[in-house]
């Protein structure tokens, strides 16, 4: 079984919620999770499946629903939104604003078109150990999912644009109804927001993305699609 396959069988998740000793609404919780990579319920902890429930049981008619906790010596961000146009973008993008460093990320779509993004970050500036930090670094994101905030105005405040040298990788063969891109190379503080700009500024839609970085190199994997297809030859080179 491909992990990044996704999941279609409801039979997968009653197993997963029988193993599990939390109890939850069994219907709602299939539907948000039908549509997800099999890796979702392999690798996640199931007091976090259960967590990113909570966030799309409140979602109800909010564009974006997020959580920020701590994670061991860094920070976990789960966002739940109804509509991934530059999603996983913006949300790099006003970690980066933060001053957070993006260690790993995930992002899944179920069938019903909603998406959930996670990103593991450090936090060497501790400005989230401050509890008003964290709620303005919810308010700040939510404004700019929600078009309110001007981002690339702010983050161009910072600084130059990012630069790195980077080997891409294209398979189509990985999924069925997705062009595989596998991008690796050496990590720059805000790389992984102007990387997946240019993605979304080609057109292309993030189906799932895998993003981990070890030892000052990246290897992040996104599956694409446009207009719900995969990428042709020509929208490769875009």
């Amino acid at each position: 079984m491909d992990d990044f396959l996704p999941i279609t069988d409801e039979r997968e998740v009653h197993s997963f919620l029988d193993r599990i000793p939390l109890r939850v609404d069994r219907e709602r919780f299939t539907r948000f999770v039908l549509g997800f990579p099999h890796r979702y319920l392999q690798l996640t902890a199931p007091v976090e499946t259960v967590a990113h429930f909570a966030l799309f049981s409140t979602l109800a008619g909010r564009a974006v629903s997020s959580r920020l906790a701590r994670d061991g010596e860094g920070w976990k961000l789960a966002v739940v939104a109804g509509d991934r146009s530059r999603l996983f973008s913006r949300i790099a993008g006003s970690l980066t604003f933060f001053g957070a460093d993006i260690v790993a990320a995930e992002a899944f779509s179920n069938s019903e078109a909603l998406v959930l993004d996670t990103f593991s970050v450090s936090d060497a500036g501790r400005r989230f150990e401050q509890p008003e930090e964290g709620r303005r670094f919810q308010a700040f994101l939510e404004k700019v999912l929600g078009g309110e905030v001007d981002l690339e105005r702010e983050l161009a405040s910072m600084g130059g644009p990012v630069r790195a040298r980077l080997d891409l990788e294209w398979n189509d063969d990985a999924h069925p109804t997705a062009t595989g891109l596998t991008v690796s190379g050496p990590d720059e503080f805000g790389l992984l927001h102007a990387l997946t700009r240019v993605i979304s500024d080609a057109g292309c839609s993030i189906e799932i993305a895998h993003v981990e970085t070890r030892e000052g190199r990246i290897r992040d994997t996104f599956y694409l699609t446009s207009e719900g297809r995969k990428l042709t030859p020509e929208g490769r080179r875009a």
